[in-house]
């Protein structure tokens, strides 16, 4: 990866091939994301908590795969999903900070230089002839607007439910049609009995912020593990089918 401050002088002759953004996920069975996301993420995947592993913090995300680096929704061209991550369509682009000694801090646009999106033969531009920004550029920033703006409201989840004791470590043994057994471990959900036994005041509290939504949100999130156990267990049909014919 080669971030940079896209400059639109420097940079505005870049063309981004918008097909290749949701290869990006391709192997992630992991993707970030914040709380405005839960409700059309809940229809697709399982919302889940693990430690962010360059900070060492719990972060929502949504759950692609039950292996490192297994994504059941890549078709091998596409995301087969109707609601791809903000985290997902942002790419190749980041927010960073301007850091210069006599600035004050301040986000700043990056792209990464090295990303595979980037190709001269890609339909989507940045600049428009006359120097404004192209509607691609203007989406793009709405969605890393959006990542932005809702991250403290992320965050603030992530402290409530922590501070509450809610979150518990998710122990699934699952085994596969072919006889195969999997194990799923280092993710989190809600606790739902202590959740249950929470006094009417904090369940008031967390209605009145807006947390109890969210909550209840991953809790039917977790039904989505049918899906991808659904999804695990095709894979390993159409595999075994297309070595039988193979031979």
């Amino acid at each position: 990866m080669r971030l940079v401050e896209l400059s639109r002088s420097e940079h505005g002759g870049l063309r981004i091939r918008a097909e290749l953004v949701e290869a990006s996920a391709a192997s992630q069975h992991l993707v970030p994301i914040v709380v405005s996301e839960f409700r059309k993420a809940a229809t697709q995947y399982p919302i889940v908590f693990a430690k962010n592993t360059d900070t060492g913090r719990f972060a929502p995300y949504v759950l692609n795969g039950l292996g490192v680096e297994e994504n059941l929704f890549w078709s091998g061209t596409e995301l087969d999903v109707a609601y791809v991550p903000l985290n997902v369509r942002r790419q190749p682009f980041y927010v960073g900070t301007n850091d210069a000694p006599d600035a004050p801090a301040a986000n700043v646009l990056c792209i990464d230089l090295d990303s595979p999106c980037l190709d001269g033969s890609g339909a989507k531009t940045l600049v428009n002839p006359d120097g404004s920004d192209s509607d691609y550029l203007k989406e793009i920033l709405s969605i890393l607007g959006e990542l932005v703006a809702v991250r403290k409201a992320t965050e603030q989840f992530i402290a409530t439910v922590l501070s509450l004791d809610l979150l518990t470590p998710i122990m699934l043994d699952i085994v596969l049609d072919d006889g195969t057994p999997l194990q799923v471990t280092g993710l989190y959900s809600i606790d739902e009995e202590k959740l249950k036994q929470l006094d009417a005041g904090e369940v008031a509290r967390l209605w009145q912020t807006g947390s109890l939504d969210l909550i209840y949100t991953v809790l039917i999130a977790s039904g989505q593990i049918f899906k991808l156990i659904r999804l695990k267990n095709q894979r390993i049909a159409l595999r075994r089918a297309w070595h039988s014919n193979a031979r």
